[in-house]
């Protein structure tokens, strides 16, 4: 068979098919000629095909159609046409329409259409089912389910990914999850009534449906789903009501367990009861921790529970052509959760109107300053900033969709680009004063790519704003680059960056040789820049659990870096805009580094206690020792190399650096910006912790 698309899912169906026997990876596509080839050496693959045609002439029978959802209808179709076995990726389409328009190709040519609903065949969910086929809790009755998840785009604020271009995308995108199960254990749906809230603003006119409830009559009894997406506490749980007990599935913890009555008077049996239920949940919830230490070791397969579900859907699928010639998930069954999906998009509420304040000021007509990466958290401050100080602003991001209010003005103008292509940079930086680069380039699979990533992006955007005769350019980097482990250090603009940055995180590694490599680029060709490296930026429009305050499991814990006593260098949003601006003009900056640290400096217990009382949630920090975290992965390093998988090796230099315990010196950049960073508690408490009040 053959991978159409060789973006992340393929990993996944990749992994899925080497497990399953009588079914191997023949071959991938992709229109990035690269990414199909890293994919299919990584797992054996004997061809890269450039198009559909040379996939369909190659003579395979299957595939596995993984493209983006919006792209399902035009990727799959050369395939269906062809009346070759296609298996799609959730949703089948996005629309009904498009539903139609394969089964119409479907028909016509006797292709076998199915679709990848991976969490019909969750562990959890297959042990529900069963024990409800049993007959043991007697006739099912009710179906409720509660779907409750974070999304980490929305936390991120990455707008302009597709499940946020239109109200229904997110449903296609999320709810096709819950409602697959609901839909094959009670049967199609009848009848369909939907109760929306209110929507969120995501940008200006744009609403995010992110909640809802449904009530469904299904052809076997009725269901309830609650639907939810950015929510602080995961919940994925189905719930059967039965005559003679309840069924409780947790697809996320992976755990099943009932509640079923006994024998003996009320007050025994609801000790006997609950001793039951406590078991099955412990047993199974121990057996999710043996199962992932076993995985770790290489002392037994992958059995996570987003695996065994994609690996259970797809044996499903070549099982069922096998049996039966027609796979049981098939293109009727996506179709109909599209068919929901759009009832219940139709029943969405309109954001509320509301008056759209008159301009009080002209537009700029100063200098044009072009600004890279310029639509995420800093960004948009910095946007506001320069408008306000009269430039004229173009700029350029991977994605300039649903973007904020500031960023609809007539002095901005918007490129979409790639910072790791030169001629998106030499397109947005035409006929500029200043760049302002606050793109850092991507992440990557090792540190190669993320070297390539960071590094190369930063200096292309130095040679080209050179070659087009740019008067300054103000590159934003991170204090990451630096070394700050040291209690009894003091930074100061001056500092260098990390003199053995190999021993560091990634991050950190690839922006201290940025940082190297833009100063040296500076002192070689004269080049005019500033190098500004904030500290933890806070502010309204980002997340408060930063990650120089530890690392989150989830965001009710704070795991510290050290004992979280010690001041953090913390900088407001809108302060760092300040220093960015005047790093564009500023005689003395030229060829500088400055660390951009506010003059509040909460520590990170401080911080979460603040953060906690606002938002009233109970938020905890844990404290640690950076020697106990070194130790620890140093453990699952060993288990690692011992089972042959190569990775870097961890440093308890890094983790000591990552507890900030430093102190910074900022009187430089406070003179050469003349830069005046908020100074009263009261008033960074309000901009940095009261703004995520709920």
């Amino acid at each position: 068979m053959v991978l159409v698309g060789a973006g992340n899912i393929a990993q996944a169906h990749a992994a899925a098919l080497r497990e399953i026997e009588g079914v191997s990876l023949a071959g991938v596509v992709d229109v990035n000629p690269a990414a199909a080839r890293a994919l299919a050496a990584s797992h054996g693959a004997r061809q890269v095909f450039a198009n559909a045609q040379e996939a369909i002439a190659s003579g395979a029978d299957a595939f596995h159609v993984l493209t983006p959802p919006d792209l399902h209808l035009q990727s799959a179709l050369p395939y269906v046409q062809a009346g070759k076995i296609v298996l799609l990726e959730k949703p089948i389409g996005v629309s009904v329409a498009e539903c139609d328009a394969l089964r119409a190709a479907a028909q016509a040519s006797g292709a076998v259409v199915g679709v990848n609903q991976n969490l019909i065949f969750n562990p959890a969910y297959v042990q529900l089912k069963t024990a409800v086929q049993s007959g043991r809790l007697g006739k099912p009755l009710y179906v409720d389910y509660v779907y409750e998840v974070p999304l980490r785009q929305l936390a991120a604020r990455q707008f302009g990914h597709w499940m946020f271009r239109e109200p229904l995308n997110i449903l296609l995108e999320q709810a096709v999850h819950p409602l697959s199960q609901v839909i094959d254990f009670a049967g199609p749906m009848v009848e369909l009534n939907t109760l929306a809230q209110t929507p969120v603003e995501i940008s200006p006119g744009v609403g995010l449906h992110n909640a809802c409830q449904l009530s469904m009559l299904c052809e076997r009894m009725p269901a309830h789903l609650r639907f939810h997406v950015g929510a602080n506490f995961t919940v994925c749980r189905m719930t059967v009501v039965c005559d003679d007990g309840v069924a409780v599935a947790d697809m996320f913890a992976n755990q099943f367990h009932t509640l079923e009555r006994t024998a003996y008077m009320d007050p025994m049996d609801a000790w006997l009861s609950a001793r039951k239920t406590a078991r099955q949940v412990a047993r199974q919830g121990f057996g999710v921790l043996r199962d992932y230490v076993l995985a770790m070791a290489k002392l037994k397969p992958r059995s996570d529970a987003f695996f065994l579900g994609m690996k259970g859907s797809i044996q499903a699928f070549y099982s069922d052509l096998e049996q039966q010639g027609r796979p049981r998930i098939d293109l009727d069954f996506g179709a109909h959760l599209v068919d929901i999906c759009e009832r219940t998009a139709a029943a969405f509420k309109p954001l509320p109107a509301r008056a759209v304040p008159a301009a009080t000021s002209p537009e700029p007509a100063g200098p044009l300053v072009a600004v890279l990466g310029g639509t995420g958290f800093i960004g948009s401050y910095t946007v506001a900033a320069l408008l306000d100080q009269g430039y004229r602003v173009r700029v350029m991001a991977r994605s300039v969709r649903n973007l904020q209010a500031v960023f609809h003005r007539p002095s901005v103008e918007l490129v979409p680009g790639d910072v790791k292509r030169e001629s998106d940079i030499e397109r947005v930086v035409a006929g500029a004063r200043f760049v302002i680069n606050l793109a850092h380039g991507g992440g990557g699979a090792d540190f190669e790519a993320i070297r390539a990533a960071m590094v190369d992006s930063a200096l292309a955007v130095a040679r080209v704003s050179q070659a087009a005769g740019v008067e300054r350019l103000v590159h934003v980097g991170s204090i990451a680059g630096l070394y700050v482990g040291n209690p009894a250090d003091v930074i100061t603009g001056s500092t260098g960056t990390d003199p053995r940055p190999a021993t560091r995180n990634d991050y950190a590694h690839a922006k201290a040789l940025a940082d190297d490599a833009l100063l040296a680029f500076h002192r070689e060709t004269g080049f005019p820049l500033v190098l500004l490296r904030p500290g933890l930026v806070a502010g309204a429009g980002t997340s408060p659990f930063h990650g120089g305050l530890g690392f989150f499991n989830n965001d009710q814990y704070c795991i510290g870096w050290n004992q979280g006593t010690n001041p953090l260098p913390w900088v407001l949003v809108s302060d760092c805009a300040t220093a960015i601006c005047s790093a564009m003009t500023s005689p003395a900056a030229n060829g500088k580094a400055y660390n951009l640290v506010g003059d509040v400096r909460p520590s990170a217990r401080e911080y979460i206690a603040q953060v906690a009382a606002v938002t009233g949630r109970p938020l905890r920090f844990v404290p640690s020792s950076p020697t106990g975290l070194w130790l620890a992965e140093m453990g699952k390093w060993l288990i690692k190399r011992i089972t042959g998988r190569r990775v870097p090796r961890p440093y308890k230099r890094d983790l000591l650096s990552r507890g900030l315990p430093a102190r910074f010196d900022i009187a430089d950049v406070k003179r050469d910006l003349n830069w005046t960073p908020v100074a009263d508690p009261a008033v960074f408490h309000a901009q940095a912790v009261a703004v995520h009040a709920n």
